[in-house]
């Protein structure tokens, strides 16, 4: 796999298994501070994974993705999501429960899905109907607002 250096260095330490590999993650997170370019953001989705030891570090993960421009997160965070059920389906649940949550990433996240190939689509929609069989009073009505834009 050929990462953007910054990336290597979140992706090998992902686990956060041990107190240095907490510190190089961490290290590794503020050394991308800033840098926004479409390939970090789109890498970065594989840092995600669903054995990581570290739940709550994970997250500052989560919250540097939210930080980038809003449709360059949500279309890499799309593009990215087929691999990601694979690895970090949990982290993919979280990401997209919080997008369900909020207004304009909701209205913003349809919208560009709308335009995604089937495969991410599908990938969408399977995510989606898992996320509203969980939760339906909370998710049911948002998930629909994005499903029915994807037809």
């Amino acid at each position: 796999m050929n990462l953007y250096p910054g990336i290597a260095r979140l992706y090998e330490n992902r686990l956060l298994r041990t107190e240095l590999e907490c510190e190089q993650f961490d290290l590794a997170l503020e050394g991308l501070a800033g840098d926004t370019e479409d390939a970090v953001i789109h890498q970065i989705f594989k840092v995600f994974d669903d054995d990581t030891e570290q739940e709550e570090i994970m997250f500052s993960l989560v919250h540097f993705v939210e930080s980038v421009q809003m449709e360059m997160y949500l279309t890499q965070l799309l593009e990215s999501l087929p691999e990601m059920l694979e690895h970090a389906r949990n982290w993919a649940i979280v990401l997209n429960k919080r997008i369900l949550n909020d207004d304009n990433f909701r209205k913003d996240y349809a919208e560009i899905a709308a335009l995604m190939p089937p495969k991410v689509k599908k990938c969408l929609a399977f995510l989606l109907e898992e996320i509203k069989e969980d939760k339906p009073r909370l998710f049911e009505r948002k998930a629909n607002y994005i499903l029915a834009r994807l037809k």
